[in-house]
């Protein structure tokens, strides 16, 4: 799976999140990942491509912290991972869906440590952050309901 940002013993160490608290946490995550959705079509609409899909893998990364603390009643893991995440949380998925989550990770990176900018640019034009944003879209409704679910 995904790079190993966390210390699994910190997991194991961690007392239960109360209810409330948990509620909360919840809420801020879920909450987080549905506006971080938004900046991505904002950026998007301003021709800020590779910004507009990173946002796009915060929203991701959000809303699969919320599934982990929701199952886990634990503080969600400090990862960007979202492999990991998924990992972690004990999420049955697809290999395909799986697969989309690792290519995710080129946005996080991508995004907050370009290489050569003009490469960047010429990479994510509109019509591939387009696709791009698509898939993002379709796994953040499939992680909402999801959670929904739990």
């Amino acid at each position: 799976m995904g790079k190993r940002c966390y210390n699994d013993r910190m997991e194991n160490e961690q007392e239960k999140l109360q209810d409330e608290q948990k509620t909360k946490l919840i809420d801020y995550w879920v909450r987080s990942a549905e506006y971080d959705l938004e900046v991505s079509e904002s950026l998007y609409e301003k021709s800020r491509f590779h910004y507009s899909l990173f946002f796009g893998h915060l929203a991701i990364e959000k809303i699969l912290k919320a599934i982990f603390v929701k199952k886990k009643s634990i503080h969600a893991p400090f990862s960007h991972s979202l492999t990991y995440l998924v990992e972690k949380a004990g999420i049955e998925i697809q290999q395909d869906r799986l697969e989309k989550l690792a290519d995710f990770m080129d946005f996080y990176i991508e995004g907050r440590y370009p290489g050569d900018l003009d490469d960047v640019f010429r990479k994510y034009n509109s019509t591939l952050t387009r696709e791009k944003r698509e898939d993002v879209k379709e796994m953040f409704e499939w992680l909402r309901k999801k959670l929904q679910t739990l």
